[in-house]
């Protein structure tokens, strides 16, 4: 392609470009990429004087969809916070060293905070045992920015905390304000491989999809409650975002569900309440309807109960 010919391309025909790629199926965040690599291309032929204009400046890429976070379901989440000590068949056949009892304690603890309190991976590695509450029933963590938040600590959660800490006194029996919560087997502070390590060999374990990461527990426990009902600032505040959008990405997940609690429990949306128009029938809910206001306090209904 010479100059002159560089010269000819105009804004339509790339606009042709991006057509013929929706026409291929061509996924929005390649099409991206593509004129992103074209507007460079034509910045630098402008600084070297080959062009006098760039006609990609004025086209638009096209937005690509947010990718959603995939929450394993309650059966899921139970499955993995119930039983993460025992071994497959396929992993008893291998000879490997056995465990003290309290790494196995441990390891469910760390489950259950996960999902249970929504913390991140490092928030968790991160905890001292001067941020444990006991009394009150919650901790206090370190998140981004070192923002601090006091999360509540689910029932399950404190049962498999005290399990965890009564066991792991006989191996470490002094424990300090400023000792960490969770150790590895030499003593130290666990850091967040080790988590995700712990999370790959469950999910292998338990035949779960490969996105069942350490932080899909987070997704898990925003998005069950907010289908329990539980108020969107109230999860804001829990997880630790900053901005409220970054929560509302949950809602996303449970379109379905908050239409049918807004059925449900708003006035404008109930049949038996609607009033009756003058052809005997109910009124329609008008498009301007205010959105519901969603009960607090639904962590309780977080923690899904065995079936076992």
């Amino acid at each position: 392609m010479t100059p002159e010919d560089i010269s000819l391309i105009r804004p339509t025909d790339l606009r042709s470009f991006l057509a013929e790629g929706h026409r291929l199926k061509l996924a929005k965040a390649t099409m991206q990429r593509r004129m992103a690599a074209i507007r460079s291309w034509f910045r630098y032929l402008e600084l070297e004087g080959i062009v006098t204009e760039n006609p990609a400046a004025v086209i638009a890429s096209p937005r690509a969809g947010k990718r959603l976070p995939r929450a394993p379901t309650e059966e899921e989440t139970a499955r993995m916070v119930e039983k993460p000590g025992k071994e497959s068949k396929k992993e008893k056949g291998k000879k490997r060293a056995k465990q003290p009892e309290w790494i196995d304690l441990r390891d469910r603890a760390i489950l259950e905070l996960l999902y249970g309190s929504g913390l991140r991976v490092g928030e968790l590695c991160g905890l001292d045992m001067g941020d444990l509450d006991r009394a009150e029933e919650e901790v206090r963590v370190l998140g981004k920015g070192n923002k601090e938040r006091i999360v509540p600590l689910g029932r399950q959660a404190i049962l498999t905390l005290d399990l965890y800490l009564d066991a792991r006194r006989s191996h470490q029996a002094n424990l300090i304000p400023a000792s960490p919560i969770f150790i590895g087997i030499q003593g130290g502070r666990l850091n967040p491989r080790m988590i995700q390590r712990l999370v790959e060999r469950l999910r292998r374990r338990l035949g779960l999809p490969e996105k069942t990461t350490p932080h899909a527990l987070r997704h898990a426990f925003a998005t069950h409650l907010l289908q329990a009902g539980a108020d969107l600032r109230a999860i804001q505040e829990l997880l630790g975002h900053a901005s409220l959008s970054t929560t509302q990405r949950y809602t996303h997940l449970n379109l379905a569900n908050l239409t049918s609690i807004y059925d449900d429990a708003h006035p404008r949306s109930r049949n038996d309440k609607l009033p009756k128009n003058k052809h005997g029938s109910t009124s329609t809910v008008p498009k301007s309807a205010p959105a519901p206001k969603i009960k607090r306090n639904a962590h309780h209904a977080l923690r899904p109960q065995s079936h076992h």
